[in-house]
């Protein structure tokens, strides 16, 4: 083939405009591409972006300079791999802490109790990072925001979008049971981009006459996704259903997207703006896509159902959570002095899923086990590109009109909001619905994770029972949201689970909700559990279960009496704490002075990788297959540094059941880990791009000290 005789900075601009799979294909053309792109510093950054699963953050013609940006993102990586150009420890300064807090962007923040132990302010703490400040440089910025007569039950924050999200109690004379209070995070003021007056969106609208009482306010969950800000409410306790409500904080003024379940919600997440992820009571996922309520209210619409692995007979789900980090529509904020210059890809995430499972026997306290386990959020994402198509005869079945669930109906209809006689419509007539149809107390009963841990004491006595107009309202918004789900049928475990999973028993003291970033995740271990020798080859995938033997060996029969209870998980009881603690709590568990810290990789590209490689990673050629596809490399055992110890596992694992499931679970969602020689003073950790923050609490959960570790 012919050299093109165009000059090499047109064609090297000409192949930025190609499509990822075309640029690789051009490498492989001859050694005059494959040359081109491997001295490209633009071309080679555009290959480890998409190797690394990334996005750039800044703009082409934006400082610093390509070969700077590849320069970074390479050593970042390769230190990830291979952790040892850690900067020293920095302590950071604590007030009085509460039980919320929020870690994001760079910045901590924590609830300030008052005597009642109600939220009076946010502290937020400006983290380090690896750049050593300059002379000119600020100090790092500490302050809190005083809260005033609010009463808060959770709140979260995007510093990028200088947006801190407060969900508090409403004013007894509202109409609404929450508020969601969109203020400034650096000034506590109304956000001046919020659509609505004083940055201030109700939610969870009132049906019954008697107020809420504060001691019985349910288990909240709130998160933000760029223009998108969501409530998850798990008990409505002036209605019979668990609710949840998405807003635009920006442009949909008082329309919102909703939906009700009468059998609960445990807990949600964002996969896009335009889909989510529910998980139910009973053990199941369910992805729906929905319209932004931008200009109108909207109702979603389930488009794949996945069952977890089935119980044994008489154990229940107690609580359930879910947990994945940055959310989508999050784009960091530009800093001069931080050199970030990408950020993960929305649509390739690490999703952590905890399960704690108990055998109700009776009245009593009854003992808990708990699992892990964690699976790529692309694999909801691309069961929700093709829409389940909408069945009017489910509709007609229970009596309701096709009219009532179109996209674009208003915020009355929906019964999210207070109806305006300009919007007002008529609602569904049940006298339409068929008598065989389930009372709502038959669909719903209250669930053991109604006792879920906030920020709010939930102790008897409990508010009056619904009223028949709260029935009928949370009736009928059940029946709306059913008539989205026909003909959505749900994947059973074995189809879809032991391909895209990792399971691992799960560690009481891991907050995996800011233990994981991206693809990778991290946690601290007990030096009892590095003192199995670690196998030395694991193997291809699809061999015998060796490294399973080393994830998860054959435990003795657990003795549940020996297990946490409901009880000690509420009050912090069965968490680690710092040692020098006298604990004489029955079934309190002792952390020990020092834990090691392991990071694990998720990303198929890392696979292929080993610490002494160049910071590259690319074959001779540049580029390599691992950028699409789903990389290589046998189970093995590497020694980075005498602080480290890396290894890959691609094999199946195997985690027994306890008897809890029916069957074991078999997982085999390939990563790499390192677990660190070296131990820290440290019983919970969290992390973010470049950040390691170490956490020292004590009983029931209290926070004692911070330590940071940078890159």
């Amino acid at each position: 083939m012919e050299r093109p005789r165009l000059p090499v900075e047109i064609l090297c601009q000409v192949l930025c405009l190609l499509e990822l799979a075309d640029l690789l294909k051009c490498g492989t053309v001859n050694r005059y591409f494959r040359s081109l792109i491997r001295e490209s510093s633009r071309l080679q950054f555009t290959l480890e972006l998409a190797k690394h699963r990334m996005l750039s953050l800044l703009p082409h013609s934006e400082f610093p300079p390509f070969s700077t940006r590849l320069k970074l993102i390479r050593e970042r990586e390769r230190n990830w791999r291979s952790p040892q150009h850690w900067a020293p420890l920095h302590k950071l300064p604590l007030p009085p802490t509460g039980t919320v807090y929020e870690f994001t962007g760079g910045f901590y923040a924590n609830g300030l109790e008052d005597e009642s132990k109600i939220t009076s302010g946010i502290s937020f703490f400006e983290l380090p990072s690896s750049e050593p400040p300059g002379p000119d440089a600020p100090p790092l910025r500490t302050w809190t925001h005083a809260m005033g007569g609010i009463k808060i039950v959770d709140f979260t924050m995007d510093p990028a979008q200088d947006l801190l999200v407060l969900v508090a109690l409403a004013p007894p004379q509202c109409e609404s049971v929450y508020q969601i209070h969109l203020r400034s995070f650096d000034t506590n003021e109304p956000h001046p981009e919020s659509s609505l007056p004083m940055g201030v969106l109700p939610c969870l609208p009132k049906v019954s006459d008697h107020l809420v009482p504060l001691e019985t306010t349910g288990a909240v969950r709130v998160q933000v996704a760029g223009d998108l800000v969501a409530l998850l409410v798990k008990e409505v306790h002036d209605s019979v259903s668990a609710h949840l409500q998405i807003f635009n904080w920006r442009h949909g003024g008082y329309h919102s997207c909703g939906m009700a379940r009468m059998a609960g919600i445990e807990d949600f997440t964002f996969l896009s703006d335009s889909s989510f992820l529910i998980v139910r009571p009973s053990g199941r996922f369910e992805c729906y896509t929905f319209e932004n309520p931008i200009s109108s209210s909207t109702i979603p619409e389930l488009v794949s159902s996945y069952s977890l692995p089935p119980l044994s007979d008489g154990f229940m789900y107690w609580y359930i959570c879910m947990s994945s980090n940055p959310a989508p529509g999050y784009v960091p904020r530009k800093e001069s002095t931080d050199n970030r210059v990408y950020y993960p890809r929305p649509d390739e995430r690490i999703l952590a899923c905890c399960l704690y499972i108990f055998k109700p026997t009776g009245p009593g306290d009854h003992h808990v086990y708990s699992f892990v386990f964690f699976l790529n959020i692309k694999m909801f994402l691309d069961a929700t590109k093709t829409r389940a198509e909408p069945t009017t005869r489910i509709r007609q079945k229970i009596g309701l009109s096709s009219p009532i669930f179109s996209n674009s109906m208003d915020a009355a209809s929906t019964g999210l909001l207070p109806s305006s006689p300009s919007q007002s419509q008529p609602l569904t007539d049940f006298s339409l619905v068929p008598d065989h149809f389930p009372h709502p107390y038959q669909l719903f009963s209250p669930h053991p994770s109604f006792f879920t841990p906030v920020n709010i004491q939930q102790q008897p006595p409990f508010p009056p029972p619904p009223t028949q107009a709260a029935i009928s309202r949370a009736r009928q918004m059940h029946l709306r949201s059913l008539a989205t789900a026909s003909g959505v049928q749900t994947v059973p475990w074995d189809e879809w689970g032991p391909q895209n999973t990792r399971w691992f028993d799960e560690r009481l003291s891991t907050d995996w909700q800011h233990a994981l970033y991206g693809l990778k995740t991290i946690e601290c271990i007990d030096p009892s559990d590095l003192q199995r020798p670690v196998p030395t080859t694991v193997g291809e995938a699809g061999a015998p279960l060796d490294d399973a033997e080393y994830d998860n060996p054959d435990p003795a029969p657990v003795n549940p009496q020996t297990l946490p209870t409901v009880s000690h998980l509420l009050n912090g009881v069965a968490f680690d704490v710092v040692d020098d603690e006298r604990v004489d709590i029955p079934g309190f568990r002792r952390g020990p002075v020092q834990r090691s810290l392991r990071i694990r990789d998720y990303n198929p590209y890392s696979l292929r990788l080993l610490p002494e490689e160049t910071a590259s990673g690319s074959d001779e050629n540049g580029v390599d297959e691992g950028v699409n596809g789903k990389g290589k490399g046998k189970g093995m055992v590497t020694e980075c540094e005498p602080k480290w110890t890396r290894r890959i596992v691609t094999t199946p694992s195997r985690t027994p059941s306890r008897g809890v499931f029916v069957k074991d679970i078999i997982s085999s969602l390939p990563y790499s880990e390192v677990i660190s020689t070296e131990k820290f003073d440290v019983t919970d950790v969290m992390m973010d791009h470049r950040r390691v923050l170490l956490m020292q609490r004590g009983k029931a959960g209290k926070l004692k000290g911070i330590d940071v570790l940078t890159m």
